[in-house]
């Protein structure tokens, strides 16, 4: 959509505008995780650098992958031979790759190999090439030298689709869970009729669930991959010309999902299950691989904050965690946004790509010393604090001593012209300080704080990145 057609559609004021981003905000919190993708770029040169060199990279850098090498088993030939995506036109300075000549022929022999694929339907395989046209390999037919994990695709969907599974697998435990990713098997979709029609996939067992699927680098037109959640619909458009970058999305089971017709060329895909496992630590950052702009929340947002309205100075929006991290325990200051999960790193993420300022902060429960000064104001803190314990805080204080004490141990902001985009958790409240004071007998006071995400609006006139 273009800035003058999204201008067009535009809010036509300021309290319109937060409405409408609040109702995404909301509209979101269930269906912004439902799938999410990104691309992993090819490293076409001499020498590619091995994994353990690969994953030495400064943060924040991308991770490049070699020319995929692909080998299946020829039918009746009891041989197997191996090709290279991309194709060596593109690739012919690797020593990994095959002969310009000779690639085509490989590419006939893998679809003479691939057998029709078919699709379950009360528990039967169904062949019905108006329904899906496309060919196959089964796990058993074939290898390949790629795997999601080295390239932090499975750490993005730990990250934004597993902290919403419900499934009884480690009930009790979901900060152990892990994914497992299971290749399942190799599809063809070629030009110009290759298709699947929509389909919800039936889970290969308690613990799946979700799929991911990896799209080779090679050229082809049509083919997008629309996934569809709660009457949302997100497209994967993989088609390409010069095939440079691997490409996937990955979704949950119960997820409507079509690949459209393919126009011309040939898309090869690799299918794994997602199962829940056990896991032996947690991410601590995003990885670049993922996509923002793949998250359905992305574009709403886009269009809202890029409305031409004037913001009053300090305006700010604010966005209750919807997950648990213990924002009160020692350390957790160093540990975010990098450990934000689900529909919390999602927005987090959204807003901060789109070039708005986004931080995580405690905010403090209303106060029981709060005036009619304060109405309208809200007391964030500077940072993420460890529980603060004050045992030695003197004798009972009014209204205002008592809030310049805690300023001095909680330091805070007091925060005006907040609009929240979605209501405190229950959960969400953790003790941040508990303090003895003396008066006629010996008392305590307790104060609760909440994770939020605070995102700076932008001022007047000042457009976002794209």
């Amino acid at each position: 959509m273009s800035k003058k057609s999204a201008a067009a559609q535009a809010p036509a004021d300021q309290g319109e505008l937060w409405a409408t981003l609040k109702k995404a905000v909301e509209d979101h919190q269930s269906t912004a995780s439902y799938c999410c993708g990104g691309t992993v770029a090819i490293d076409a040169s001499p020498a590619p650098a091995s994994l353990k060199t690969a994953g030495q990279v400064s943060p924040g850098s991308t991770t490049k992958s070699p020319p995929v090498a692909l080998r299946w088993d020829v039918k009746e030939a009891g041989e197997a031979r191996t090709i290279h995506f991309p194709q060596a036109s593109l690739v012919s300075k690797n020593t990994r790759s095959s002969s310009t000549s000779s690639q085509p022929s490989l590419l006939e022999q893998l679809l003479e190999s691939c057998a029709p694929a078919t699709f379950g339907r009360k528990n039967k395989d169904i062949l019905d090439e108006s329904y899906r046209k496309a060919g196959k390999l089964n796990r058993s037919q074939f290898s390949v030298d790629f795997h999601p994990h080295d390239y932090g695709i499975i750490d993005t969907i730990s990250q934004v689709l597993l902290p919403q599974v419900d499934v009884d697998f480690m009930k009790g435990r979901e900060q152990h869970r892990g994914v497992m990713a299971e290749l399942y098997k190799l599809n063809v979709y070629s030009g110009p009729s290759g298709k699947f029609r929509a389909h919800v996939d039936t889970p290969r067992g308690a613990t799946q669930f979700g799929s991911l699927v990896v799209c080779l680098p090679h050229p082809h037109e049509g083919g997008h991959l629309r996934v569809t959640h709660a009457g949302h619909s997100k497209h994967f458009d993989w088609s390409n010309a010069k095939a440079t970058t691997i490409q996937w999305a990955a979704f949950y089971s119960d997820c409507e999902h079509e690949v459209l017709e393919v126009t011309s060329g040939h898309r090869v895909t690799l299918t794994y299950n997602l199962y829940v496992t056990e896991s032996v630590g947690k991410i601590l950052h995003p990885h670049p691989c993922a996509d923002l702009k793949s998250f359905p929340l992305y574009q709403e947002v886009k269009q809202l904050i890029e409305a031409p309205i004037i913001f009053e100075a300090g305006q700010k929006l604010g966005f209750h965690c919807q997950h648990q991290y213990a924002h009160t325990r020692d350390g957790i200051e160093e540990l975010m946004p990098f450990t934000l999960k689900g529909i919390d790193a999602i927005v987090f993420g959204v807003f901060q790509a789109l070039g708005l300022k986004t931080t995580v902060k405690p905010r403090l429960q209303n106060q029981d010393y709060e005036d009619e000064d304060d109405h309208g104001h809200e007391y964030v803190g500077d940072k993420l604090y460890g529980l603060v314990t004050d045992w030695n805080s003197g004798w009972e204080r009014d209204p205002e001593e008592e809030r310049l004490h805690l300023n001095q141990v909680w330091p805070s902001n007091k925060t005006r012209n907040v609009t929240w985009l979605n209501d405190p958790t229950n959960s969400g409240w953790e003790m941040a300080y508990v303090g003895m004071t003396y008066g006629n007998e010996a008392s305590l006071s307790f104060k609760y704080s909440h994770a939020i995400i605070l995102i700076d609006v932008p001022e007047a006139e000042k457009n976002v990145s794209e």
